[in-house]
Formats: C-alpha cells, structure tokens, sequence
C-alpha cells in the first residue's frame, strides 16, 4: 500500500509550572490518503497510520510498526513503539471523506522523560551582550569599567571549549539591561538579528572591594581587601520569548592590588590574581548551569535562504551537525490560551531534509526525496529529529 502523505502537522507545546521544569506536549496530526477502489476504510487507516507515525518520530519515539493502534483507531494488528518519552493518550479527532480521498485527525499527548535528551546532540546557538555594571562607581577600584566586556567575552571563551549542549556564538558589541517586561520582545529581535536560538541576559550586580579595619589589639595584622562579585543571568527562547534559564551567582575574594592602581580588565595581572581565579570558576558555574538548562531541549536552525530546492540553515559544524544528516522542516506559531497560559504550535512540512554541505556555522539541505519544499521561507526551522 502506498505511504499516506501528511498535509499537516501542529504540535502545541503547553508549559506547565512546577518546581520542576515539566513539558507536556500535544501533537495534532492531519494525514490524507488516495481512496483506490472505493476502499475507504484502508484509506482511513493509511492516512492515520502516517500521521501517528510522523507525531511520534518528532516527539522522539522508534516506530517498530504502524498497523494499527491499541485504543481502538485501528483493529487489526498491533501498534509498536519504543518510545523516549510517555505516551499518554492517542485520539481521534476527526475524519473527513472527499470525492476521492480522506483527511483523517488525530491527538497525541505526550509526556517527554530524560531520555529524551540522548536524541538532542545539536549544540544550541545563545547569544549574549556586554553586561552592565549596575553599581557603577564600584568599578572605580582598578578602573576596571570595561569589566562586563571582557567577562562576557570570557563566558563565550568557557562556552566554546567546555559545553557540551549548547555554544555562545556571539557576543554582541554592546551593553543591554532590558527591563524584565521588555526581555521577550528584545529576545525575539536579538535571535532574529543574530541567527541564535537563544538570548542570554546578564548583569553585575556586586563589584564592591571591602576592606575590614583589623582591631587595634592585632596591629601586627595588615588590612585584608576582598572583593565583591554577584552575576545574574536570565535566558530567553528567541523564537517563543519564554525565560528558559535564570541564576544569580556570587563570590567574595582576596583583592591583592593597591586600591588606587589602574588594571586592565583583560590582563594576566588580573586574571592570575585570586580574585581572577575565583571568578574564573565562577564562569564555569554559569556556563555548567546553562548548558543543563538547555541539555533536553531540542536544537533548532533557521531557514536563512531557499535557492531552488535547497535551503541554507544558520547552523554547521560547531553546532555538531555531519553531511548525511536528516532534519525536519517547521514553523512556529505561539499563542495564548483564555487563562493565560503560553502555547506553541509546531507545524511540520511534510518532506524532510537531508544535510548536503556543511560549513563552520551554516548547512545546505535538500529535500529527501526530492520533492519540491512547498511554502518553506527564510526565518522558517529545521530540527534535529
């Protein structure tokens, strides 16, 4: 019999607030199929079959047989998958018969468990700015201003060598403190500017050097200064605007130098210094807590040009990607809910992609099969599937 082809796929995305990040995800698949010989109830069966198929394999799951379905959509054999994540529930919505085929309907809710992050080996792309010393006057001990530009730039370098999720690609030329109301809108600019998935926000908040008075009673004891470090960080989805990551971190060290000489903030003098080392591991504290926050999630490219049948993608070989590689084609669409509550809709095109070229920090896809990539525009998404 021949494969249904899938004229539609949506996936909404419901997050659900807890202690404990949980995502549940509701896939709804539209699948059409030829009616041969007025064989309607094989037609219907095809088209389910494809669009069930075609739901599970996104959200992660190995299909091992698509004949029929346990709940009842299908009677006649068995419906087989091993699947990374829990599948809840699979209904029927809707079928619809034309003249000569059928459009068949149906919901998955799926519940992924962390398994699922085995099937994530992209790294994803962040992009972050200078960060703003809020306290200015306490960069005047070292004339260290420049500071938040230099500690950025350190966050890409710890990022680049040791993350395994995830990569600082850019750091943008610039210091950004958006309030927290202005955060979504600034991220969807910044990751659509900057060809990243994700917008990482941060901030000094404590650069202060203390300096307690040793009691008259220890003179032989010398005034030991310490400074301060407090960092806060937020992270954003550029293409949803939800915050997917936020910490503050904080450290108190030795300040070995003279309170009125004058540093470089990009200086081994500095960097060798105790309290260099110490923000140094602090660093790699943040970038540890980003790359987990971000280790489940999966790992999107933008569609950045379409040249015929081929399509340039914004991500390459630092993000992992290998010639040979299967991707899905999708748009997405966010939405709110009569209570407020944040959706997306994923709607995947029905042909997928396989990597032809790969460059440093792009791809060229084709279509598999060679069929034309109908309605796929720049800004459009690939996924690792």
């Amino acid at each position: 019999m021949q494969v249904a082809k899938i004229i539609l796929i949506s996936a909404v995305l419901m997050l659900l607030v807890s202690s404990r990040p949980v995502m549940a995800i509701w896939f709804e698949a539209t699948g059409q199929a030829v009616i041969h010989n007025g064989e309607k109830e094989a037609a219907r069966q095809q088209a389910t079959q494809e669009a069930i198929k075609q739901a599970l394999l996104f959200s992660g799951a190995s299909v091992k047989s698509i004949q029929s379905l346990a709940n009842g959509l299908l009677e006649d054999d068995r419906f087989e998958i091993r699947a990374s994540g829990e599948v809840n529930n699979i209904e029927l919505i809707d079928e619809i018969y034309h003249d000569d085929f059928v459009t068949v309907s149906i919901r998955a809710d799926i519940f992924p468990q962390e398994a699922l992050c085995a099937a994530s080996d992209y790294k994803k792309n962040i992009v972050t700015t200078w960060y703003n010393i809020n306290k200015r006057q306490q960069a005047a001990v070292g004339n260290l201003y420049d500071f938040g530009k230099v500690l950025a730039n350190k966050l890409k370098e710890e990022s680049q060598n040791h993350a395994r999720h995830s990569i600082i690609h850019r750091v943008e030329p610039y210091y950004l403190t958006p309030l927290d109301t202005e955060k979504k809108a600034t991220a969807f600019n910044l990751a659509k500017k900057t060809e990243a998935q994700y917008v990482l926000f941060g901030e000094i908040l404590e650069f202060a050097v203390e300096t307690p008075k040793t009691s008259g009673l220890a003179f032989w004891k010398s005034d030991q200064s310490e400074r301060n470090l407090t960092l806060a960080f937020s992270m954003y989805d550029g293409n949803s605007g939800e915050m997917v990551f936020q910490t503050t971190q904080n450290m108190s060290a030795q300040w070995n130098f003279d309170l009125h000489a004058s540093l470089d903030s990009n200086s081994r003098q500095l960097w060798d210094s105790t309290f260099g080392s110490e923000t140094e591991k602090l660093i790699q504290s943040v970038i540890q807590s980003i790359d987990e926050s971000v280790s489940c999630l999966p790992a999107y490219g933008r569609v950045l040009k379409v040249t015929g049948e081929s399509l340039s993608i914004n991500i390459g070989k630092h993000n992992g990607v290998k010639q040979g590689d299967k991707l899905t084609l999708f748009q997405v669409n966010q939405f709110f809910d009569a209570q407020n509550f944040p959706h997306r809709q994923f709607q995947l095109h029905p042909e997928a992609v396989v990597v032809r070229q790969v460059f440093a920090e792009t791809a060229v896809v084709e279509s598999l099969t060679g069929a034309p990539l109908a309605n796929i525009q720049p800004n459009d998404f690939v996924a690792r599937r």
